[in-house]
């Protein structure tokens, strides 16, 4: 017969061991359930990032192509062609009949396109120098419309600078010999602008990605214009990206034909002698992102998922890690529940009721804490400091969360931050840009932004990087920007690339534009004076443009007068310098002459 102690220790013990049983099974469901989805939507996040990151270079190519394509369209004049006998020659809509090419008119035609293609070299050669990354551009013609003038093809594959060399005969080749000339007759046949998959230049021994737009005018294929990227240069972004310990990001085509991969071979499919990848490569094929789950499959006996996203350019940018790490967090933290439960029922079986109360409170808060985290929310406070079972779960939880946190914010320094100078990139420029453009439309007309942009240029850059070395030349453009920032210590500086940077003046220091310019000199002076090398000093052309609600409707158009005045600015000190200054003279052909008050409204 059994004592009553006997049957209530038996009791609270049934109790405490069904109690524990039910927490411990509610809390490892609810960390799992709530850690798998935050562990996918983390993921998701670090893939759609990348995705970002890429197209933000992808988008600036297009909008480099697209300028020099309107600007073609509007040059091009309709009634050239048609006197020339272009528009409304026999053919079958691209390959136009041509009886006679040493005609009066045709002559003419030639002329007239040579004129057109002088003038836009200019606007071209502008666009690329802009844009990171270009290693060629063309404006190629039919070669059914004119024998003589068949374009231009500018290259900088082993040099610095752009140099022109002889375009592709066109003709010489298959219209199927994509090698050759499959920049030419894709966006042909597709009659869009078109990006084109990596592929190798033959006629310039380089692999390279394109973004190509067909030229119609009045119906009539004129030709096409374009520009190269190197395929190294996207493959270097894409190695730059940590996916967590032994991740990875892969770039394919739709159908999984790898573009880039760390391990398998350009041009090979993702599912080429690997079965286990066929359910993944139909999720590829039939959708444009994994959405809220992830791909899941085997890799060299690897339990995996991958999270993928498409590019503007139509290729697929995947995301893939082992499952392990990336479950890690939640692995562990359901460990450390069935852990902290054994714990619970072998040492504190006699406090049944304030321990249950120690462990669901701490877990409740817990589990709400990691739904915040799931929604986005990293700013989640735990309060829970004790060194208990429940401590080391809150701990590693808030660990997590910082190192999420850390994470996040190293992506997005880096996204809008340069390396080199650590003042704000390119991109953080777009970013405020198209603030600006939105106060500037959104606003009423007498109450508009007041602002203006300062463009600046390191002059001699190139002489000291090829006579001291990059090492000094790196240490010129930071002396520069200490400069920059000291005089607009009060404005955001942008590095916009290679060795310009920009700056919006708002507020006091647009109100003391002037005197910060003459005061930038003053500085500069200083600073030459005291400098006993080349890279000590600094000699940076520079220009400012103010923003004129009567004639300006966007952040660009104020840009573009400031880049002019930098350029004329610059074209000045290679005069007195003694220096050429023949490509900066082709690049302000159309810029006015300016005083050096201009410089200064």
């Amino acid at each position: 017969m059994h004592s009553i102690r006997t049957k209530l220790t038996a009791l609270m013990i049934a109790a405490m061991l069904v109690s524990l049983l039910s927490i411990g099974g509610m809390s490892v469901y609810s960390v799992k359930t709530e850690g798998d989805r935050h562990a996918a939507q983390t993921m998701s996040l670090v893939c759609d990032n990348s995705r970002r990151m890429i197209n933000g270079y992808l988008n600036s190519v297009e909008q480099s192509v697209d300028m020099a394509a309107r600007y073609v369209n509007e040059t091009l004049d309709s009634a050239d062609l048609m006197e020339g006998g272009v528009i409304g020659a026999t053919g079958d809509g691209w390959r136009l009949s041509r009886d006679d090419w040493d005609s009066p008119r045709q002559r003419a035609l030639d002329g007239r396109l040579r004129e057109h293609l002088e003038k836009a070299r200019t606007v071209f050669r502008s666009a690329a120098n802009h844009t990171n990354g270009i290693i060629s551009y063309y404006y190629r013609i039919n070669p059914e419309i004119s024998r003589d003038e068949p374009g231009f093809l500018f290259s900088k594959i082993g040099t610095a600078q752009f140099a022109e060399v002889t375009p592709t005969e066109i003709t010489r080749y298959d219209p199927d010999d994509l090698d050759h000339v499959g920049w030419y007759y894709l966006p042909l046949r597709r009659g869009r602008p078109s990006w084109i998959s990596p592929y190798y230049n033959e006629n310039l021994n380089i692999r390279m990605v394109s973004y190509v737009t067909p030229i119609y005018k009045a119906g009539t294929f004129v030709g096409v214009v374009g520009m190269d990227i190197d395929y190294e240069t996207l493959v270097r972004q894409i190695q730059g990206m940590r996916i967590l310990n032994s991740g990875y990001v892969i770039l394919t085509e739709a159908d999984g034909t790898i573009v880039y991969h760390p391990e398998l071979p350009v041009g090979a499919n993702l599912a080429e002698g690997r079965p286990e990848m066929l359910g993944a490569i139909e999720v590829l094929q039939d959708r444009e992102d994994n959405g809220a789950n992830p791909v899941r499959y085997h890799y060299k006996g690897v339990a995996k998922q991958m999270f993928f996203n498409t590019l503007s350019n139509g290729m697929r940018l995947i995301v893939a890690a082992p499952e392990a790490e990336i479950l890690a967090t939640t692995t562990a933290l359901m460990r450390g529940i069935i852990v902290t439960g054994i714990m619970i029922l072998l040492g504190f079986g006699a406090l049944m009721g304030g321990a249950a109360q120690r462990i669901t409170q701490p877990l409740s808060r817990l589990t709400a804490a990691s739904k915040r985290l799931a929604e986005g929310d990293y700013n989640v406070e735990l309060a829970y400091e004790k060194q208990d079972e429940v401590g080391i779960l809150t701990e590693a939880f808030r660990q997590l969360t910082e190192h999420l946190r850390i994470y996040i914010n190293d992506l997005n320094s880096r996204a809008y931050q340069d390396a080199l100078t650590g003042v704000k990139n390119k991109g953080a420029y777009g970013a405020s840009a198209r603030m600006l453009n939105d106060a500037i439309r959104l606003s009423l007309p007498m109450r508009r932004p007041e602002f203006a942009l300062v463009m600046l240029d390191c002059n001699d850059l190139k002489k000291i990087n090829d006579v001291y070395g990059h090492d000094k030349g790196d240490l010129y453009l930071r002396q520069a920007c200490e400069l920059i920032c000291r005089v607009f210590a009060h404005s955001p500086v942008f590095r916009m690339g290679g060795d310009e940077f920009a700056v919006i003046l708002q507020k006091d220091d647009y109100q003391a534009r002037k005197d910060l310019m003459t005061m930038f000199d003053a500085y500069a002076g200083e600073i030459n004076a005291e400098a006993t090398e080349p890279w000590e000093e600094v000699r940076i052309a520079k220009g400012m443009a103010k923003f004129d609600p009567r004639k300006d409707i966007s952040v660009e158009s104020v840009l573009q007068r400031a880049d002019e005045r930098m350029y004329a600015d610059k074209q000045r000190y290679k005069a007195m310098r003694g220096a050429s200054f023949q490509t900066s003279a082709e690049h302000l052909e159309n810029v006015p002459q300016v005083g050096v008050s201009s410089f200064l409204t």
